[in-house]
């Protein structure tokens, strides 16, 4: 397993490499101080996820998030932050973040975000579901899976049918909680566009959902894993990611 840590305070990152180590002795740690150190990491070295840090020398916020999914939209990327703010972490998951660590957090989080994200989960602390589902009135709304909650800190993944899914609205679900597009999805799945959207569509309304964010508080609120799904060649992803952007312009 290999982890990028991109933070620019070194002390931190030094302790944070030595709890990484300890609860997974075989990882493999990368250190960026920037984002662009971060970025050119992410696409040259093949980390397995990113711990990244908001407050950069050269990415502000929420804009470092943003930038480093643009350059790598399939990796996990988990924020780790000192704000723990509702709004902060929503948006976070907006932009398409598998996890949210607060620093104040217990190393048994830390060790429960990278087994769930690496098991095609969401991690996200009690107190921010609990906030996220106060700020966006997703309290009334229930999975419709088949199948029943696993207990806590489970991460054998669900499979199709447990969920009630369709083999293809899986396939979206996972592409979907690991942070792509849907024109992205699209070309993974070898369809158009406007299918993978009717997919998505399908999902929201399976779970009784109105957007993406809820789907993924609700999949962090019930610990649902969706097992790996295979990584485009970062080098693909970069002309892929280029090559919307001319077409968006």
């Amino acid at each position: 397993m290999r982890v990028l840590l991109v933070d620019d305070h070194e002390l931190f990152r030094a302790g944070l490499a030595l709890l990484i180590k300890e609860l997974f002795p075989d990882a493999e740690l990368l250190h960026a101080s920037t984002l662009s150190q971060g970025v050119d990491l992410a696409m040259t070295e093949h980390p397995d996820i990113v711990f990244l840090d908001l407050e950069l020398p050269d990415g502000h916020g929420c804009d470092a998030l943003a930038q480093l999914k643009d350059a790598r939209p399939s990796l996990p990327v988990v924020v780790i932050s000192a704000d723990e703010s509702v709004e902060t972490v929503g948006r976070c998951l907006e932009l398409r973040a598998m996890g949210y660590v607060p620093k104040s957090s217990s190393p048994e989080a830390l060790h429960a975000a990278i087994v769930a994200v690496l098991s095609g989960g969401v991690f996200l602390p009690a107190a921010s579901i609990a906030g996220l589902r106060r700020t966006i009135d997703t309290h009334e709304a229930q999975p419709r899976e088949s199948g029943k909650a696993q207990p806590n800190g489970s991460v054998e993944p669900w499979d199709a049918p447990g969920l009630g899914l369709t083999p293809r609205e899986y396939e979206t679900l996972a592409w979907l909680v690991r942070g792509l597009p849907s024109k992205a999805i699209a070309s993974k799945m070898g369809l158009e566009d406007i299918t993978v959207r009717k997919y998505i569509s399908h999902l929201l309304a399976h779970f009784n959902l109105r957007r993406r964010t809820e789907l993924i508080v609700l999949l962090a609120d019930k610990g649902i894993t969706l097992g790996t799904v295979s990584v485009t060649d970062p080098s693909r992803e970069r002309g892929s990611s280029s090559a919307e952007r001319q077409r968006t312009r």
